[in-house]
């Protein structure tokens, strides 16, 4: 007996020290460090370690990138172990144990509550097969990622928006202990099904069909006998609400599409790619991501640019060597210029120059030379021009424009596949377009 019970507090001893460890390095990892240095790529590794962010990036890309190889252990880990990362290495986990035994009471009373996690699971799969992953930001890495990416000096607005998930999670952990992992999390939920088909292949191999035991969580009876039948329901029909939700997203966008960081997805994978982990808003020098919080629901907090203040500096591609699922791709300097965020537009009625007055403050400023001072309408009237061939929509002519409130030129989003404008008032002129 005293064996035994030394070997469990040996064991208990263990899997503490193993699980600090971890939550030591993902601390390591995902803190947030300085603004003003080089981007801390090491910022990716934490959301990307996830196999549900691989997974959904994978299927809505169409492609396996370097960073969804690192998910690659953590996977082998789920399949080998039953919830072996939730166990020993899930940071936010860790937290939400600490916290519950700091409660005398762990009653749960959400014990007859469906498990929506594979529901979540399989409906996210399924709308990333379509291109549009759904609930990838529901991944407690880039939860426990985008929680860390808060506390940046200066503050970035949309990492503290992202950052108030996992606080979302302490409090659900503070009054109904254990709900979140065993009823909610979508990563947790890919676990238990991996386990679960490890145990199948097993039985397959040894020639076995069935199995004794009463293991009701891994979906059998007392009897032995899986629950196929209900569990095969419920798995349609998230299926069928990945299908629907995703077609959704696909027919949701129209004219208002906002402005996106340069190389992102096109907006129906957008906003189901993206994790909300902040690490493009928090390396960004210009200070321009902010969070697109009157956006619809399925890019509600996604990153938006916003050039009142600053323009995407052309000599800046942080934001790309940054985000780790896939919404914003892993452009060089020379790709990056040549993706068009958006084009600049004139509004000859509020612009100083086109009134008679003197400014030239867009055409100073643009990097790229794409506007000029164009006469030919009216020697007398001459009204900036813009260069549709080398403009890619950087906003330094929105940040530097004198007019107030609205600013005479400004830069409406385009179609990031296909290059056509979002709004196409105005009229082409050749290469020029001019609104009037």
């Amino acid at each position: 007996m005293a064996a035994t019970k030394l070997r469990n507090v040996r064991s208990r001893l263990r899997r503490r020290l193993v699980r600090w460890s971890a939550f030591a390095a993902a601390v390591a990892l995902g803190w947030p460090g300085s603004s003003e240095g080089p981007p801390e790529c090491a910022a990716v590794v934490l959301p990307a370690l996830s196999p549900f962010v691989a997974l959904g990036s994978a299927l809505s890309t169409r492609s396996v990138g370097i960073l969804a190889l690192l998910a690659l252990p953590l996977f082998l880990l789920a399949w080998s172990m039953r919830c072996g990362f939730c166990r020993f290495a899930c940071p936010v986990g860790l937290l939400q144990d600490t916290l519950t035994s700091l409660r005398s009471v762990r009653r749960r009373h959400w014990i007859g509550a469906p498990a929506i996690g594979p529901c979540l699971l399989i409906a996210t799969a399924t709308g990333a097969v379509l291109g549009h992953p759904l609930f990838l930001w529901l991944d407690p890495l880039a939860l426990f990622a985008a929680w860390l990416n808060a506390w940046r000096t200066p503050i970035a607005w949309i990492a503290v928006a992202g950052g108030l998930g996992l606080p979302a999670l302490l409090i659900v952990e503070l009054f109904w202990p254990g709900l979140w992992c065993a009823r909610i999390c979508p990563l947790g939920a890919g676990q238990r099904m991996l386990w679960q088909g490890h145990r199948l292949v097993v039985r397959l191999i040894r020639g076995r069909t069935h199995y004794a035991g009463p293991e009701t969580s891994c979906g059998a009876d007392s009897s032995g006998t899986v629950l196929l039948a209900r569990r095969s329901r419920r798995h349609f029909l998230a299926a069928g609400a990945g299908v629907v939700g995703a077609a959704v997203c696909r027919g949701a966008y129209g004219p208002s599409t906002p402005l996106r960081p340069p190389g992102a997805a096109s907006e129906e994978q957008f906003g189901g790619l993206c994790v909300r982990c902040g690490n493009c808003a928090r390396v960004c020098p210009s200070r321009i991501i902010h969070p697109d919080v009157a956006g619809r629901w399925s890019a509600w907090m996604a990153p938006r640019l916003d050039f009142t203040h600053d323009y995407c500096r052309e000599d800046c591609h942080r934001c790309n060597a940054v985000c780790p699922s896939g919404a914003i791709a892993r452009l060089s300097l020379a790709e990056k210029s040549r993706r068009v965020i958006g084009l600049a537009r004139l509004d000859p009625d509020t612009c100083l120059m086109a009134l008679g007055r003197e400014c030239n403050a867009c055409v100073r400023v643009c990097p790229y030379k794409a506007i000029a001072v164009d006469n030919t309408l009216d020697p007398f009237s001459p009204r900036p021009r813009v260069d549709l061939d080398r403009c890619n929509g950087c906003g330094a002519c929105e940040s530097v424009c004198p007019t107030r409130p609205e600013r005479a030129m400004r830069v409406r989003p385009v179609d990031r596949e296909t290059g056509d404008q979002a709004e196409t008032q105005g009229a082409f002129f050749g290469a020029f377009w001019f609104e009037g």
